[in-house]
């Protein structure tokens, strides 16, 4: 199946339906839908024009790789070019897809640790952040050895984190806690203690969640 037209034709807001639609059909047997996205995820970088483009792809592997991660894991090779793609959308969408990948192709994934290191530095919005911060902690709940690499990232990236920032970093620390060492474990529950008044509820249940191991 042709996707690129579908994609070109992808004009403004991302269409998710379009994203979820074409991966269902991957999901059900047309692997050449997902080859496809693959490859177009970092379709024309110098090319702004090539955004929908990009950004609709990116969607359809990150769908598929939460779905079914087997389908993605071997291709993650492919897909660090389009991490160095222009728009942020492209970026943290894949990079969300490496962590679903992470527990099944860990010696793979982990090849994206630099860049989620850049985009916690990026200022480039929570969408972002949040991603990376996720990736890490998918990363670090494979094994003590990957959380020993992504727990410092965090543990920097939580000094200067926002509001909203703060809520992600918090799940990726739930994700690694089991995997990291008690002096970690307890730094980690001081930090969360600090946020058990948060105005928002979902950083309130991610601290309650903390407290609670």
């Amino acid at each position: 199946m042709d996707i690129f037209k579908k994609l070109k034709n992808n004009k403004g807001t991302i269409s998710s339906a379009l994203g979820k639609e074409l991966a269902q059909k991957a999901l059900g047997g047309k692997e050449e839908i997902l080859h496809e996205a693959i490859r177009l995820a970092s379709y024309e970088p110098g090319n702004i024009e090539a955004k929908n483009i990009r950004t609709g792809a990116a969607k359809i592997v990150e769908f598929v790789a939460k779905k079914k991660p087997i389908f993605v894991a071997t291709h993650l090779d492919k897909l660090l070019k389009a991490l160095d793609m222009p728009e942020p959308q492209t970026r943290w969408i894949i990079i969300r897809a490496f962590g679903f990948c992470a527990h099944l192709n860990p010696k793979r994934a982990v090849k994206a640790i630099d860049y989620a290191r850049n985009f916690l530095d990026s200022d480039e919005g929570v969408c972002l952040t949040g991603a990376a911060s996720l990736y890490l902690g998918d990363l670090g709940s494979v094994s003590p050895a990957y959380a020993k690499l992504a727990l410092p990232i965090l543990n920097e990236f939580i000094k200067k984190a926002s509001v909203n920032e703060v809520d992600w970093v918090l799940e990726a620390y739930i994700k690694i806690y089991d995997n990291i060492i008690q002096a970690d474990q307890q730094k980690i529950k001081t930090f969360a203690s600090k946020h058990k008044k948060a105005p928002k509820q979902s950083t309130r249940k991610r601290v309650e969640k903390i407290l609670k191991k």
